[in-house]
């Protein structure tokens, strides 16, 4: 990246027997320098940001960056391209000495201007220096050594020129920045609005106040996204309990519900006496039957499909399997009472052997043997 460092041509000037003007410089520094984000092609940022950019000492003191400032080429004001053998007579005005070395913080030089209009220029009070170099940007943020903050890093810088200029946009620091035109010493001022009232500042302050509206709006932006996430939470955990009471009002209906199924004694002695009640009419109708758990419906309905070989029972009713039981048992209770006659048999005064076995079972097998014996003539 092409880029431009200023500060100030000093007063120790010699002159030589052709009229060359020599003298010693500061030509860079180590530290941060504010670069406009235009300048660093950032296009993630307004052209207007100011970028924080680190030069570390090791960059700037480096064989390589100070040997390569050494005999460059000096401009009067800086050339639209980067210099070369190309355009060196059109642009040089003279150059820096053979040796760059420290000085603190600096990096020094002398310069050697044999160009007479450049001769003027400095001698009329343009003594302002700008270096063109080269230098690959380290988009890295951190902190430097003097605990300020930075948004890159300059690495491998490489000298091109140093150009005499008129007036740096950062002052006279020592630091990267592009050239402005020659007001004498009236400073170039700006026009802001705060709250309504106009006020004329230099350009360095009106990018300040720039920068620190747009922190504000950001922060006002922020303050809002967060208040829009609040109330969003907000909004989720009252549906969250909305949602959470109207399933407890679902559960508390369910239970009432169940609740209100249960029997009462008074119920369930009624349901045990029609358990028992149909259970009797089965055993009556169908002796042989097996009524421990089953439900009403499926002992009425093999009680039918007992009696009833021509009724086809998956293609009728409940209702008529009902109606068909409650034929089957009146007809049963009408011509004989099976349960008296099982006790009769079973407790008649000859039985002579203890049978164990159940009663519905016993009586069975003696109205069977009952039945066998008709023919006989003596047993009713």
């Amino acid at each position: 990246m092409f880029l431009k460092d200023r500060l100030d041509i000093n007063s120790e000037r010699k002159y030589t027997d052709e009229g060359f003007l020599v003298v010693p410089a500061r030509i860079s520094r180590i530290g941060i320098q504010e670069y406009l984000a235009g300048e660093m092609g950032a296009e993630d940022r307004q052209p207007d940001d100011i970028i924080r950019v680190y030069r570390p000492e090791e960059e700037v003191f480096s064989d390589l960056s100070l040997s390569s400032f050494s005999n460059k080429p000096m401009t009067n004001g800086h050339p639209p391209v980067l210099v070369d053998s190309t355009n060196a007579k059109e642009y040089s005005v003279g150059h820096a000495g053979p040796a760059v070395t420290r000085d603190g913080s600096f990096s020094k030089t002398d310069l050697f201007i044999i160009d007479a209009k450049a001769i003027e220029d400095v001698e009329s009070g343009k003594v302002e220096l700008s270096n063109g170099y080269t230098a690959d940007i380290d988009w890295t943020p951190g902190v430097s050594q003097d605990g300020e903050q930075y948004d890159a890093v300059q690495r491998n810088i490489k000298g091109n020129h140093i150009a005499i200029v008129e007036r740096g946009r950062a002052g006279r620091d020592c630091r990267v920045a592009d050239q402005l035109p020659n007001l004498g010493d009236i400073p170039k001022m700006a026009k802001i609005t705060i709250d309504g009232v106009d006020y004329e500042v230099s350009d360095q302050a009106a990018q300040a106040v720039g920068k620190l509206h747009t922190r504000l709006s950001d922060a006002e932006m922020s303050a809002e996204e967060i208040e829009k996430e609040k109330k969003a939470k907000e909004d989720e955990a009252e549906e969250a309990k909305k949602a959470a009471e109207k399933t407890e009002d679902s559960l508390k209906a369910k239970l009432d519900d169940a609740t209100s199924k249960v029997p009462t004694a008074d119920a369930l002695d009624k349901l045990v006496a029609a358990r028992t009640e149909l259970v009797d009419k089965v055993r009556k109708i169908l002796p042989e039957v097996e009524w421990e758990g089953k439900d009403n419906a499926s002992l009425m309905k093999e009680a039918v499909a007992a009696k009833c070989a021509n009724v086809q029972m998956d293609s009728v009713s409940t209702d008529y399997i009902q109606a068909r039981f409650d034929i089957l048992a009146e007809s049963v209770q009408g011509t004989n009472d099976l349960d008296n006659a099982f006790r009769q048999e079973v407790t008649t005064e000859d039985s002579k052997v203890e049978d164990n076995r159940p009663v519905h079972i016993i009586a069975r097998d003696k109205m069977l043997e009952r039945n066998r014996n008709l023919w006989k003539g003596g047993a009713k």
